[in-house]
């Protein structure tokens, strides 16, 4: 996982990491889901290296955007549902006024 983290931060520490849990479905059912705890570790390593966008994915919970520069929470998300979005018409912090990396983030 450390050295996928450091790889992406080699590409620039504004590219999202999205670490997805497995879950089985169809034929694959007799497979485990991935663990929580692993993608908790895989988001702290992210962090560690200096990421400032890793997502937990799958698992209901660690897909909002927080600000990598005050740690504001920016976009909640339920799963593929943005319920708010905090970020600035200039794609900037509404707290800290950071400049916010991505596409389709800016708010109304």
């Amino acid at each position: 996982l450390r050295k996928i983290a450091e790889f992406i931060k080699s590409l620039g520490d504004e590219i999202p990491w999205h670490v997805s849990a497995f879950h089985p479905d169809y034929k694959l059912m007799n497979l485990p889901r991935t663990p929580l705890e692993t993608l908790r570790r895989a988001y702290k390593i992210g962090k560690e290296v200096g990421l400032k966008y890793v997502y937990e994915g799958n698992v209901g919970e660690g897909e909002n955007t927080y600000c990598y520069n005050c740690g504001k929470l920016l976009v909640r998300r339920y799963y593929h549902t943005t319920l708010e979005n905090r970020i600035t018409s200039d794609s900037r912090c509404y707290n800290c006024n950071a400049k916010i990396h991505g596409v389709g983030l800016k708010g109304e």
